[in-house]
């Protein structure tokens, strides 16, 4: 009787235990002391905040009970990295936040541009994570909805409420017929698409058809993504839906289903690739139900295991539906995540993407000019999932491969992501373009290079004199255009001299049509060695010399560069002092305090500090 009483004793202790468990305690078994987690952030990632806002920093952290929060440091940079304000703070517990106020950073005085955030996280283990977000300071227009579809017609828009940064909602009774989205009640920036319920809509594009019904609407800026979701109430047991798995630590609330039907949730877009773990969670930190798959046969189970993503298309973007009352859950497959190209023989190098045209199918193709130098494929800006090569012209795409060596061309790019094979095809086109004249720098021997934007497209920072230029290609007059007109017009083959009158121009030309236009354009100096730190730029002055500006400046200890048009899109550093040659993005340039004349010539870079 001993020997049976004590086993028996322990087996009901167990039983007992296990019916003492409530539904909405986290799955400890289907989740392991996983690293601290960053619930949220404002603003966030890839939102837009108006100009002249005085927002706050916010991030919102959970952890697990094994290891709960213990510190956080939080750092803005602008887009070039320069830290603007950092903050340290001690966290607690299993939720907590901090926030770092817009007057630690003049947030209302910030000029547009992309900025970071830097956020690490740190819990009682020692386990650390790190995330970096980037938005927007922007001018932000006011959303509509327009079109036949809305009771207003083609006549005037429906005002949408900003409900989060850069998130824009109405629910409105729409009538069967088209829609689109614009800005500011006006033409010249509207979205469209041709897909419904949801989609992305692009500048100018079609008119969105729609059923009639009361609808939810969304619309997010400046990505064009869009949605409908009826305005009805359907029955559910779960309150409310989350896919929450290995792509996002088990946490948070971006991957959130929509209830469009009784017992019914969509998941419109996710991207997922095999291998991944997932489950349905009724919270965005398993509080409430969750649902797993014991048996992988495409019906859930209540607190059931987690389920092991595959489908034959491989990494993509999917639609997720589950049924909370049958437990029914599906994958429907999407599209292909983003494919760019990236390297030394790109226009921007290994800065950044230039994005490759889906062409369905897992194809996506784009016509480009490159230079000798090297290439790699990712997917979504992001070096989690590239793919290099070891053979050129064509070969296969091995994930995280060697650099693809190439010469310089213009090529018809295809990569296909079902076969994982690439190839570059020569097709017609210049390999480069450049400016040639008396009025140049090279007078009429030596061409001065225009920078390719790959898209049979260039552009020139340059200082000329009174003279003539012509367009040429590839260094040789066999192909070359010209034209009587000045500072716009369309060159032709063999066409005449350009004229042109003296002074620092912005050139753009297009070897597909020969338009062509010389902007003037003025050179600033910028930094926080200068008055208007980096915030604005003291512009300097045309000289008699050509390309050359000069300034009288007092200057403080600091940094600075010479930048074109108030912007970075054309800027010049370097990290000598007095004097030195600036290149295109170079380091800011040492300044010691003092009263200088400053003088900077944009055709060959020099600078001085007199």
């Amino acid at each position: 009787m001993k020997k049976i009483f004590k086993p028996s004793l322990l087996l009901l202790g167990i039983v007992a235990l296990l019916f003492a468990c409530k539904k909405d305690e986290i799955d400890t078994a289907a989740l392991t002391d996983f690293p601290p987690g960053i619930y949220s952030v404002t603003p966030s990632d890839g939102s837009v905040v108006a100009s002249g806002a005085n927002f706050d920093v916010v991030v919102k952290f959970i952890s697990g009970s094994v290891s709960t929060l213990a510190s956080t440091t939080v750092k803005l940079t602008d887009a070039a990295g320069t830290e603007l304000a950092s903050k340290t703070v001690t966290l607690t517990g299993t939720a907590d936040s901090m926030a770092m106020s817009g007057a630690d950073f003049n947030a209302a005085t910030l000029p547009l541009g992309t900025y970071k955030l830097i956020i690490e996280v740190t819990d009682t283990k020692g386990k650390t994570l790190t995330r970096t977000t980037d938005f927007e300071i922007g001018i932000k227009p006011n959303i509509g909805i327009i079109g036949s579809a809305t009771p207003t017609g083609w006549d005037s828009d429906t005002d949408m409420e900003e409900t989060s940064p850069g998130v824009y909602e109405l629910v409105i009774t729409l009538a069967a017929g088209e829609v689109k989205f614009r800005a500011d009640n006006a033409w010249d920036v509207n979205w469209g698409a041709g897909t419904f319920p949801s989609g992305v809509g692009t500048q100018n594009g079609p008119n969105i058809p729609v059923t009639a019904g009361v609808w939810k609407v969304r619309f997010e800026f400046p990505s064009g993504a869009y949605s409908f979701t009826p305005a009805v109430t359907y029955a559910s047991n779960a309150a409310s839906l989350y896919l929450l798995g290995t792509f996002n630590n088990f946490q948070g609330d971006a991957f959130k289903f929509n209830l469009v039907d009784n017992n019914t949730w969509v998941l419109n877009e996710i991207q997922l690739k095999p291998g991944q773990l997932f489950k349905f969670s009724e919270g965005p930190n398993f509080m409430g139900q969750n649902w797993g798959d014991n048996e992988g046969d495409g019906k859930a189970e209540l607190f059931g295991n987690n389920i092991t993503f595959n489908a034959p298309e491989g990494e993509a973007y999917y639609k997720a539906t589950f049924n909370d009352k049958t437990r029914v859950y599906s994958f429907q497959f999407v599209k292909y995540p983003t494919i760019g190209i990236i390297g030394s023989a790109t226009p921007t190098g290994w800065n950044d993407d230039t994005e490759l045209t889906p062409e369905g199918n897992g194809i996506f193709k784009i016509k480009m000019t490159l230079t000798d130098g090297f290439v790699k494929f990712r997917a979504n800006h992001s070096w989690d999932t590239n793919w290099g090569g070891s053979t050129f012209p064509d070969g296969a795409a091995v994930q995280g491969g060697p650099d693809i060596a190439v010469t310089a061309g213009t090529y018809n790019i295809t990569f296909d992501r079902v076969n994982l094979t690439y190839k570059f095809e020569v097709a017609a086109g210049f390999n480069d373009v450049g400016i040639i004249g008396n009025a140049t720098p090279g007078g009429w021997n030596d061409d001065t290079d225009m920078w390719s934007n790959g898209d049979g497209t260039f552009n020139l920072v340059i200082g000329l004199d009174n003279g003539f230029v012509k367009f040429r290609a590839n260094n040789a007059w066999d192909v070359n255009w010209g034209s009587a007109n000045f500072p716009s017009g369309t060159g032709t083959q063999g066409g005449s001299d350009i004229p042109v009158t003296k002074g620092i121009y912005l050139v753009s030309f297009n070897s597909i049509t020969g338009e062509y236009s010389f902007t003037p354009a003025s050179i600033g100096i910028i930094g926080d060695a200068t008055p208007g730190g980096w915030s604005d730029d003291t512009n300097m002055t045309e000289d008699a010399a050509v390309g050359v500006v000069t300034l009288n400046l007092t200057l403080v200890g600091g940094g600075a560069k010479f930048r074109v048009n108030d912007d970075w899109k054309y800027n010049w550093g370097a990290n000598t002092f007095p004097n030195g040659t600036g290149t295109a993005g170079g380091d800011n340039i040492p300044v010691t305090a003092g009263t200088y004349t400053v003088t900077f010539n944009v055709n060959t870079k020099e600078y001085s500090f007199q």
